[in-house]
């Protein structure tokens, strides 16, 4: 997951993508250094989804902007909107099974109200 340090990179990747998940954490954070392996390799299984990371000891005002106080953290934008938001102590598996559900409406067209769908296509079988 690559790392970011501004607000400008984040809105830049919102605008760019459907789907940005951005992790907050810390390398002095245990719970932060265990989880981030796990959700990238979750992250695997949706490949519409782009991820990166905000470190909140080098980048605090950036945390601080998101209302990000306490790691690890996560938050999922879809169409710049953020639509998914957990810290702290989080389970993996309810993490992706929340994952799953909107990016289940996403492809769906439950979601999407016009223009080109770019997570929709990463999911189409050739």
């Amino acid at each position: 997951m690559k790392q970011i340090n501004s607000m400008t990179e984040i809105d830049a990747l919102k605008k760019g993508n459907d789907m940005l998940l951005v992790y907050f954490g810390s390398n002095t954070c245990s719970v932060c250094y265990d989880l981030l392996p796990k959700i990238d390799q979750m992250l695997g299984n949706y490949p519409g989804i782009s991820a990166v990371k905000v470190d909140i000891q080098k980048s605090p005002a950036l945390s601080a902007s998101f209302s990000v106080f306490t790691a690890p953290a996560v938050i999922l934008f879809i169409q710049e909107k953020e639509t998914l938001r957990e810290a702290g102590i989080m389970s993996l598996s309810r993490l992706e099974e929340q994952i799953s559900r909107y990016v289940e409406l996403f492809l769906k067209g439950n979601w999407f109200k016009g223009g080109k769908n770019m997570v929709k296509d990463c999911y189409q079988e050739s």
